[in-house]
């Protein structure tokens, strides 16, 4: 976790900075962990969080493409039968 902290008076005050992406762990069969992924997936899902108040940065951008394309890859390379998708949370 991250912590703002300033000093006020002498005295140091520390903020929580919120997490906007958990981590989550499927237990099963087979590769259930593939950490490049669930970060390119976490990379998008903070993107999505924060584009409100970025207002399109070119950070935010730079991030979205990357984590875009890297998971185009990962779909380009799972065997058949396999399929990676995005589902839209209500």
């Amino acid at each position: 976790m991250w912590e703002i902290c300033i000093r006020i008076h002498g005295r140091l005050h520390c903020f929580p900075v919120p997490e906007l992406v958990q981590n989550i762990h499927i237990p099963g069969q087979g590769p259930v962990n593939f950490p490049e992924f669930e970060l390119a997936a976490a990379v998008l899902k903070l993107v999505d969080a924060v584009g409100p108040i970025t207002k399109g940065s070119a950070l935010t951008k730079q991030l979205a493409e990357v984590a875009t394309s890297f998971i185009q890859q990962v779909q380009k390379g799972v065997p058949e039968g396999v399929e990676i998708k995005q589902t839209i949370q209500r």
